[in-house]
């Protein structure tokens, strides 16, 4: 089955006895509605749904499906894949959701943004932060790009990319606001952090007084008191001589 390309047929049975038979005759269940026409319940082969899709762009592929038996004989039709379920246990495919486009009209997608390059800012010991990893865009559907790529090499530290410094092509434009961050470059916080665990250990290892006295009244073992020192016994008068 070529990329892009994909074959169908109108369904006629209903209910769980139908589709059942359907799905042991190795095809699933289907429907394919939008531009305010009917909807139209189809049966397909998932095998050959997976290989119309590009392996790259997967859902946001525009295929053109071939419909066979409908009343005024097979139509070919531009649509996207809009949902898919899937069999919880095995992960094979049992259902899918397609909507139809027209390359007159753009269509809102989301796609992958990949960050390039080392940035300056990186190699000066910064971190560099992606706030964003994929992007909706308003496109026509035979120009919806595979993903968006980023250059940040020239980034340094507490620079950033907007939405307004993406280069995208023509007939492409960004679903959020043109001053969205994309990525930044921030300074490294380790010598904070060190600083942060160095003091709580120095707490942690000397207790205050009062906390010993809290202990002592929670039953812990008191400190032994220390003992009185003694007092010396009077010295004897020595016995008086005879005259």
């Amino acid at each position: 089955m070529e990329v892009g390309k994909l074959n169908a047929q109108v369904r006629t049975g209903i209910g769980t006895g139908a589709v059942r038979k359907l799905r042991g005759g190795g095809k699933i269940p289907a429907i394919c509605y939008g531009a305010g026409a009917d909807p139209i319940p189809l049966a397909l082969d998932p095998n050959e749904l997976q290989k119309a899709l590009d392996p790259v762009k997967g859902r946001n592929t525009l295929l053109h499906i071939k419909i066979e038996g409908m009343a005024g004989g097979t139509i070919e039709l531009p649509v996207m894949l809009k949902d898919v379920q899937h069999d919880g246990l095995r992960g094979t495919v049992r259902h899918a959701d397609f909507v139809r486009v027209s390359t007159d009209h753009p269509v809102k997608v989301t796609v992958p943004i990949v960050l390039l390059g080392k940035s300056e800012g990186v190699k000066a010991g910064g971190i560099l932060h992606q706030v964003y990893r994929t992007l909706p865009v308003l496109c026509s559907p035979d120009k919806i790009p595979a993903k968006i790529e980023v250059d940040t090499s020239a980034l340094a530290i507490g620079q950033s990319i907007h939405v307004s410094d993406l280069k995208l092509a023509d007939g492409i434009s960004a679903a959020l606001s043109a001053g969205t961050t994309i990525c930044v470059v921030t300074a490294p916080k380790a010598e904070k952090a060190v600083e942060t665990t160095e003091v709580a250990g120095v707490e942690a290892a000397a207790p205050e007084a009062g906390d010993a006295k809290k202990d002592d009244k929670a039953g812990g073992k008191a400190a032994p008191a220390k003992a009185a020192p003694a007092k010396a016994a009077p010295a004897k008068a020595a016995p008086a001589k005879g005259k």
